[in-house]
């Protein structure tokens, strides 16, 4: 059996691992900024232009998978240490349900660096659409393309969040002293 204090610490570290999420959200966003301008420059490029962005989108989702794996095994070590049984009454010193609240916060501040990334790449496609508007269905389908990747970041920390979140709301107590 884990420690009720390490297994805190484990969920709190899964939200924190999480983060990864705001270089990856952000990273794509800027490179999506620069294909839409690159489609406005020229748009018979569009394929190539897309090409590049899908393939260096898929390496920046590297590091959000590795965090994502470590964070689905912090939530497992959380869980098998006894979260999910955490007694207020009995037991006064299991921070757990607060960490693993904290942990699902953090888990979601991924968000900040994909909307960052994402606002930048629609600043790039409008200044693109507004050099070149013939060519807005090419810079809308890069937009797209750009931010579902960016988007993935966010989807993965909010996964990890509800996980966290599971362990922080269960409340019911199965020892002998209480009614709960």
């Amino acid at each position: 059996m884990i420690s009720k204090n390490y297994c805190g610490l484990a969920a709190l570290g899964a939200g924190i691992t999480m983060l990864v999420g705001n270089g990856v959200g952000y990273g794509i966003g800027i490179a999506t900024g620069f294909a839409a301008e690159g489609v406005a420059r020229q748009p018979e490029a569009i394929d190539s232009i897309l090409e590049v962005l899908k393939l260096g989108s898929w390496y920046a989702l590297v590091p959000l998978i590795a965090a994502f794996i470590i964070a689905l095994c912090l939530v497992r070590i959380a869980k098998k240490g006894g979260c999910y049984d955490p007694c207020l009454k009995c037991c006064e010193n299991c921070s757990t349900r607060g960490l693993a609240a904290l942990g699902a916060g953090i888990a979601m501040l991924s968000g900040i660096g994909v909307g960052i990334g994402i606002g930048t790449a629609t600043g790039f496609a409008v200044e693109g659409v507004a050099r070149q508007p013939d060519v807005v269905d090419l810079i809308v389908d890069i937009l797209v393309t750009g931010n579902l990747f960016a988007l993935v970041s966010t989807l993965a920390s909010f996964i990890i969040a509800i996980l966290l979140l599971k362990i922080a709301c269960k409340c019911r107590c199965q020892c002998s002293k209480c009614d709960d």
